[in-house]
C-alpha cells in the first residue's frame, strides 16, 4: 500500500503495509494549527457518540474523521477559530473547502503507531516528520465539555476541556480521496 502525503506542497507516495492506513486517505503531515481549541465547550454534538478515552475504539468505529468534522461544523458553524472548523476551512493544496477534516482518535492512533515508518518515508522524500511531542485534538467527543486528544510523546490518549487552547493545542488535518 502507498500512503499519499503532501510534502513541501507536492504529493508524494510513501510505502506502508496495507493494514496501516486506508488507501483513500492523504494525511497533511507538514502544517498544523497551534493554539486552537476543540471548540463548542458546553455543546454536545448530537451526531457524535460521547466516547471515554479508554473505550474510543468501540465507540467511534462506525464513523470517520470526515463525518465527525461535518457534524462538528454543522453544530458549531463554519469558522477557522476551532480545530474541526480550521480543517474544514482549509484549502491547502488547492483543494475545495470541506475537503480536509480533523481525524478521529483511531485515525490519529494509527498514524502514531506507525510514525517510525511514516517518518522514514517523509525523511527520504525531504519532508517534515511527525513530531515526537505535543498533544493533538481528535474529532472524537467525550462529552459536552471534553474531547479526546493524542499525545505524541508516548501515544497517551486522554480527554481535555474543549475550550483549552494551551495544553492540547494543535490540529493536524487529513484529506480523503
Amino acid at each position: 500500500m502507498i500512503l499519499n502525503a503532501t510534502i513541501k506542497h507536492r504529493p508524494v507516495k510513501l510505502p506502508l503495509p496495507s493494514c496501516l492506513i486506508p488507501a483513500n486517505v492523504w494525511l497533511l503531515l507538514l502544517s498544523k494549527k497551534n493554539n486552537i481549541s476543540w471548540g463548542g465547550h458546553g455543546t454536545d454534538i448530537p451526531e457524535l457518540n460521547n466516547c471515554a478515552a479508554d473505550l474510543y475504539k468501540t465507540c467511534d468505529r462506525t464513523v470517520n474523521g470526515k463525518e465527525n468534522t461535518a457534524a462538528i461544523v454543522a453544530a458549531l458553524g463554519e469558522s477557522s477559530t476551532y480545530a474541526a472548523g480550521y480543517c474544514n476551512d482549509s484549502t491547502y493544496g488547492n483543494l475545495a473547502q470541506g475537503s480536509w477534516f480533523l481525524p478521529k482518535m483511531s485515525e490519529l492512533e494509527t498514524l502514531y503507531n506507525n510514525k517510525t515508518k511514516v517518518n522514514a518515508g517523509l525523511t527520504k522524500a525531504g519532508g517534515t516528520t511527525i513530531p515526537t511531542s505535543g498533544y493533538y485534538w481528535s474529532s472524537t467527543e467525550n462529552s459536552s465539555k471534553y474531547a479526546l486528544h493524542l499525545g505524541l510523546n508516548g501515544g497517551n490518549m486522554g480527554k481535555n476541556p474543549k475550550s483549552n487552547s494551551t495544553g492540547v493545542n494543535k490540529a493536524r488535518c487529513a484529506v480523503q480521496y
